[in-house]
C-alpha cells in the first residue's frame, strides 16, 4: 500500500468535507424522523406524539408500582404509622400473590386512609 503524502491545506480540506458530510447526514435523517412523524400514517396512532403528551406521562406515572409504592409510605408516614409498613408489603402479597401492582397498591392504600379516618372520627383524635 501506498500512501500519498499531504501537506496541511490538503488534509484540513479533507477533514472539513469529512465533517460536512456526517452534519449532512445528520441533518438528512432527522428531517427523515420528522416528515415520519408528520405522515399521515392512515389511522393509526403517532407513537412519537404520544410518548411526548402529558397524559402518557401521568400515565406511565399511575401504573408505576414504585410511584404507588412511595404514595403508600407517606400515607402510613404522614399518619405515624412506620412499622406498618412491613405488614402492609405483606398483606399485599398475600393477596395478590405476588409483590403487587399499581392497583392493588393504590386500593390498599385508599382502605387503610377510610380506616385511619373511620377510627378518627370514632375516638374524634384531631391532628
Amino acid at each position: 500500500m501506498e500512501f500519498t503524502r499531504m501537506n496541511v491545506g490538503q488534509m484540513r480540506r479533507q477533514a472539513m468535507e469529512r465533517t460536512q458530510a456526517k452534519e449532512q447526514q445528520s441533518k438528512d435523517y432527522q428531517n427523515k424522523i420528522d416528515n415520519m412523524s408528520k405522515h399521515n400514517v392512515g389511522g393509526l396512532y403517532d407513537v412519537r406524539a404520544i410518548i411526548k403528551s402529558q397524559q402518557f406521562k401521568e400515565q406511565k406515572n399511575h401504573y408505576s408500582v414504585e410511584q404507588a409504592t412511595n404514595e403508600l409510605e407517606d400515607l402510613l408516614t404522614s399518619n405515624r404509622m412506620y412499622t406498618f409498613k412491613d405488614v402492609t408489603s405483606d398483606f399485599i402479597k398475600k393477596v395478590s400473590g405476588r409483590d403487587g401492582d399499581s392497583f392493588t397498591i393504590r386500593e390498599t392504600g385508599k382502605f387503610i386512609s377510610e380506616l385511619i379516618n373511620k377510627i378518627k372520627e370514632k375516638y374524634e383524635i384531631k391532628d
